[in-house]
């Protein structure tokens, strides 16, 4: 027995002596804490799933990636590497571009493409490994938990889990299930759960659902160019205009890649559902479609390294629901750090950006 308690008070030292030796390497180096708010990972499991699916003859946008990483493909390679690998090149591409903080969740479309046993096996196991690597890496990451909206009652026990037992941070979901959206009833229950729990959920892109997918499949329109921010930006309106807002007025929804467009039509939104919706409308809301987004959302900026989308999405937003983000391996920390370093906001703006607005909405220690 006391060689036990000797070996635990050993391996609590080692551990204290480690995260005391990353946060001295994370401070002193630059100005804020930069908190990169979507990054993603996989899990073996999940990838060898979303391959096996890849080997079918479904005909899902969301495989084409997948069937590529089943080849020799280098830069393919490189990605799925990138996806996989948590505490070696990540950290040092953290260190190299001084990145204090990744905010990791499971990578695009999830388990959201699997029978009910088969994604909730694979969320539960991606969580309790991230939940792992936090514990090894406690100043370096923090992360989303990942559930299956394919069995509800599944989902919200763990997403409890995630925050109670993990201590996860938020809720990662990547858009449609099976061609449906979070303003269906029967998802609320997971909705309830995030409220109760003040923990936000991430809504990632996926391809577009099967109606919208069609109009998509030219050109290279159905992923990152275009497909992604109306399919995510469809997704957050319906919710919205569907009264999810209304039930749950504490819940916290992300936004990633400048709010997938929204922060633009927000005017036109909000003006044209007046115009239907008059004083006494059986369908109006509570709150305005604007009112409810500048209360219940905020967005990062992963992937849109433009200081011309920042200054008007601040403008529209304020700038307590603006972060910054990265969207690493998809994107290079780099430019992003470049970009978020040279923007043109003052420093107590970029402070909020790069990391007092992430400590606020994820719950994160300062």
């Amino acid at each position: 027995m006391e060689l036990d308690r000797r070996a635990f008070i050993g391996a609590g030292a080692a551990f204290g002596a480690a995260a005391a030796a990353e946060t001295t390497q994370a401070q002193g180096r630059h100005g804020p804490r930069r908190i990169a708010t979507e990054e993603a990972f996989a899990t073996k499991e999940q990838m060898a799933a979303m391959v096996a699916l890849g080997h079918s003859q479904w005909a899902n946008p969301d495989l084409s990636l997948w069937r590529s990483f089943g080849g020799a493909n280098a830069g393919r390679s490189r990605l799925r590497n990138g996806l996989l690998d948590l505490e070696q090149d990540r950290i040092a591409d953290m260190d190299a571009n001084q990145v204090d903080m990744h905010i990791l969740s499971l990578t695009s479309p999830g388990v959201q493409m699997f029978d009910p046993d088969t994604a909730s096996g694979i969320a539960e196991s991606a969580n309790d490994q991230l939940a792992g690597v936090i514990r090894r890496h406690p100043t370096r990451f923090a992360g989303l938990a990942a559930f299956a909206p394919q069995d509800p009652k599944r989902a919200v026990k763990e997403m409890e889990r995630g925050v109670r037992t993990l201590g996860l941070n938020g809720f990662i979901l990547n858009s449609h299930t099976n061609d449906e959206y979070f303003d269906d009833r029967k998802f609320w229950p997971m909705l309830e759960a995030a409220e109760a729990l003040d923990r936000p959920i991430y809504i990632h892109p996926r391809c577009p659902s099967a109606p919208m997918w069609e109009a998509c499949a030219d050109y290279g329109l159905s992923s990152g160019m275009w497909g992604f921010h109306v399919e995510t930006s469809l997704h957050a309106t319906r919710m919205i205009l569907g009264g999810c807002f209304d039930q749950f007025p504490k819940l916290k929804i992300v936004l990633g890649h400048m709010g997938e467009g929204l922060p633009y039509w927000l005017y036109r939104i909000d003006h044209v559902y007046q115009a239907f919706n008059p004083p006494g409308s059986p369908r109006r809301l509570k709150a305005s479609p604007k009112e409810t987004f500048a209360r219940n959302f905020v967005i990062t900026t992963s992937g849109v390294n433009d200081p011309n989308v920042l200054a008007f999405t601040i403008a529209q937003l304020g700038i307590d629901n603006v972060l910054w983000a990265i969207d690493y391996p998809y994107e290079q920390s780099q430019p992003a750090v470049e970009f978020m370093d040279k923007a043109p906001v003052t420093p107590a703006q970029r402070l909020k950006l790069y990391q007092t607005n992430a400590e606020r909405v994820f719950h994160l220690r300062a």
